[in-house]
């Protein structure tokens, strides 16, 4: 066997084992549909987005954070001024501290309380709550498959993240 094609079997070794790591499933539960996670970043955008950011990382009460605060509607700029211009992240390590130990239902149930802009955004559906929170899951490492999310679903935040 020569050298250039001992050299090609053994690179083609290592991709061979590459792909399949890479192709390993991983064990975190998948709660929710991509389309669920889509949908729910419309909606998100729409009511959530404009005092948690785009980004959902919440609201510091800096200069730069999109959407700015002079953009908001009068109620949102009032709900915002209410706690001194700082919104929870809904992303990130702060968020999961707090939501990691809690249910996704949990989650959803939290969301439906603080619904009050949806309106304002057009948003009717009450299933948006549902979709908003597969699109939170999903910006926080949660994979999407092909079991939909209720809001019964009773999977601890932090076992669908990765």
């Amino acid at each position: 066997m020569s050298v250039n094609h001992r050299t090609f079997l053994s690179v083609a070794g290592v991709c061979v084992a590459v792909a399949a790591a890479s192709g390993q499933q991983s064990d975190r539960a998948r709660i929710f549909t991509s389309a669920q996670a889509v949908s729910g970043r419309v909606a998100y955008e729409k009511s959530c987005g404009r005092c948690h950011t785009l980004t959902l990382m919440g609201r510091q009460g800096n200069p730069d954070e999109r959407p700015t605060v002079s953009s908001l509607s009068d109620a949102d700029r009032k709900f915002i001024a209410d706690y001194d211009n700082r919104v929870p992240p809904l992303a990130g390590k702060a968020f999961l501290e707090r939501w990691g130990p809690k249910t996704a239902a949990e989650l959803v149930a939290r969301f439906q309380e603080a619904k009050f802009s949806f309106k304002e955004a057009g948003l009717t559906d009450d299933e948006d709550i549902v979709r908003i929170t597969a699109y939170v899951l999903q910006v926080n490492g949660a994979k999407p498959g092909s079991q939909a999310l209720t809001r019964g679903t009773a999977a601890a935040v932090n076992s669908v993240v990765e």
